[in-house]
């Protein structure tokens, strides 16, 4: 938690100058809004086939347990 929060520290001032140098004709926010929420979509995608990509890079099934749910 710590450690989010000190990233966050050094991101979000980057940022927040970078968008406001932004002479966009969409705004100075709406770019930086939407490439976040693409890379959002993408990284919750690649997550949520993050087992068969662990497959396709050689993991075996007998390096992991099986999950046995509730």
């Amino acid at each position: 938690m710590c450690r989010n929060c000190m990233v966050a520290a050094g991101v979000l001032p980057c940022v927040r100058i970078w968008s406001d140098k932004c002479s966009s004709k969409y705004g100075r926010r709406r770019p930086f809004i939407l490439a976040g929420s693409l890379m959002i979509s993408v990284a919750v995608t690649i997550i949520g086939f993050s087992a068969d990509i662990g497959y396709l890079l050689g993991d075996a099934d007998e390096d992991h347990r099986n999950f046995k749910g509730t």
